[in-house]
């Protein structure tokens, strides 16, 4: 070992929880590495204790309340990353420095932040990087998001893409069903208020609020965005009259620029007001399955630290 542990410095030990899901793409790089992650990480002073997380976060949220760690290690998708930072803000549970292990299908929010691709660069962003603030969206005051929050078409083939094409075929699942959305359009009214007056309508096809530069795996739908400046990147795609016009959507969308495209709107805010939609939509958060309402988000900066 490197660096040995001493009686001197035990006391100096920093403590890390790793929590994964066992049910993410790549949950099993978790369990078949976690000896070489418990070796590196004490060997620059970090204990580690593993906890498997479910559907029911109650448990993991106590642990975190009456346990003091100083890094929390979260492995999964964005899905589950939001979810287990919205349990912990909605019990007013203080952020721990968060590392970020990206085993699910969709990771976008790593992606944006360069976290890499296999375990050793997981590792080495905690061992060799420091925490930085990142920002996240808060739907509601409650729920947290970090990468995206959409409505529209395409929105509901994160959720509904079976599980095993996933893990099976990754990223090819996705654009496989986003196929057949191409030939069920739907438009509708959107309603936003951006920073308490300025007041948006749009008859729209899709809208996303980002954090960051992409999205879905796309690198930089939105070149000039920050992840930590504080405010939200908002894209809209108006109503398509022409179908023979999507195809130049989906190949400015490919070539990172739909800035230039007709049918394309761009916003920036602090926060917005979103009516709820009349028209039947598919919302997501962060590549989960949301729910169509009036919703007030706002972007928070300077409460989360992430290692990247």
């Amino acid at each position: 070992m490197k660096n040995d542990i001493t009686q001197k410095n035990i006391k100096k030990l920093k403590k890390a929880i790793l929590v994964y899901n066992p049910k993410s793409g790549n949950a099993n790089m978790i369990l078949s590495n976690f000896d070489l992650i418990t070796r590196k990480l004490l060997e620059k002073g970090i204990t580690l204790t593993l906890y498997s997380i479910s559907w029911d976060y109650d448990l993991f949220t106590e642990i975190l309340k009456n346990e003091k760690y100083d890094i929390l290690i979260l492995s999964g998708g964005d899905g589950t990353l939001s979810r287990c930072l919205s349990e912990l803000y909605s019990k007013n549970i203080e952020f721990p420095e968060v590392a970020i292990f990206p085993t699910g299908t969709s990771n976008d929010f790593s992606k944006a932040l360069n976290i890499g691709e296999n375990i050793e660069n997981w590792i080495e962003k905690i061992t060799e990087k420091t925490a930085k603030y990142v920002d996240f969206g808060l739907i509601n005051n409650k729920t947290v998001f970090l990468s995206s929050y959409a409505g529209g078409l395409f929105t509901q083939i994160s959720y509904n893409t079976d599980k095993t094409l996933k893990k099976t075929f990754g990223k090819v699942a996705y654009y496989i069903n986003g196929v057949g959305e191409l030939t069920n359009i739907k438009a509708f009214d959107l309603n936003i208020v951006l920073d308490g007056n300025e007041k948006v309508k749009e008859k729209a096809i899709l809208f996303v609020i980002l954090n960051g530069k992409g999205v879905a795996g796309f690198d930089n739908v939105i070149d000039d965005a920050s992840m930590n400046d504080g405010l939200m990147d908002i894209l809209i795609i108006k109503n398509i009259d022409n179908l023979l016009d999507v195809p130049k959507i989906l190949m400015d969308l490919m070539n990172n620029n739909l800035t230039d495209n007709d049918y394309t709107r761009t916003l920036r805010a602090k926060k917005c007001k979103i009516e709820k939609v009349k028209e039947d939509i598919n919302l997501s958060i962060d590549g989960e399955e949301g729910g169509n309402m009036d919703v007030e988000i706002e972007f928070v900066e300077k409460k989360l630290k992430v290692f990247h």
